[in-house]
């Protein structure tokens, strides 16, 4: 286990949340409105504090942090060889982990994008290279334009924000919940982010779907119990 929660790691009151958090006697499975809420408010709220966060910091130190990334990938994932690796197009200051998907092409991996096909739908993935032809998908981010559709091995997710059983805070338009849920066990899933991105828990509902593990500068979280 690496990286704490960060001190003041909620961004508005929590007088409420207790209720939510089962490890404090709250309601399991299905909340109710009023709990989705407040839940919403509170992941809005965070994500706003996060995305600012992480904008401000320097480019270089953005850098230093995905290359660090890229070496603890290499040893939490082994041989790819063969493996289908599905990255992302780096937007929002997110760290830029395009350097080492090309050196996992060079290793034998197969490398592919997400694409947005339709809104509120799962991703699709296509392969994706230095030579790949692109075209601006939805909100504006680079897609490769032409290739069979693949299914990825492993889903490398950029997160917002990360907790200790390793659910992952978005941006909120629920596509790697989807497509994680689409894909079930056919894909390993890890979150990639910043160490300081990390608090005590994103209370998650019933649609989340954890993380094998998120891999930050400091290496690789695993999920606590949940």
């Amino acid at each position: 286990m690496t990286g704490e929660p960060s001190s003041g790691s909620y961004a508005s009151p929590p007088c409420f949340l207790h209720e939510l958090d089962p490890s404090q006697g709250g309601i399991a499975g299905e909340p109710d409105p009023v709990q989705a809420r407040d839940v919403a408010r509170w992941r809005k709220a965070e994500r706003v504090r996060l995305l600012a966060a992480r904008a401000a910091l320097p480019v270089a130190a953005r850098e230093a942090a995905a290359a660090d990334i890229g070496k603890h990938l290499d040893s939490v994932l082994g041989d790819v060889a063969g493996k289908v690796i599905s990255g992302y197009w780096p937007i929002k200051a997110e760290l830029d982990l395009r350097p080492w998907l090309l050196s996992q092409r060079q290793r034998g991996a197969v490398v592919v994008l997400p694409v947005v096909t339709q809104k509120a739908t799962p991703l699709q993935f296509r392969e994706w290279g230095r030579d790949a032809r692109m075209e601006r998908g939805f909100w504006n981010i680079l897609v490769p334009a032409e290739g069979a559709w693949l299914t990825p091995d492993i889903v490398i997710a950029p997160v917002v924000g990360f907790d200790a059983a390793c659910y992952r805070l978005g941006y909120g338009g629920g596509y790697f919940d989807r497509t994680l849920a689409a894909l079930g066990g056919a894909s390993a899933p890890y979150g990639i982010g910043l160490a300081d991105s990390r608090v005590a828990t994103i209370f998650p509902q019933p649609h989340d779907i954890a993380m094998r593990g998120v891999v930050t500068e400091n290496g690789m979280t695993e999920p606590e119990s949940r």
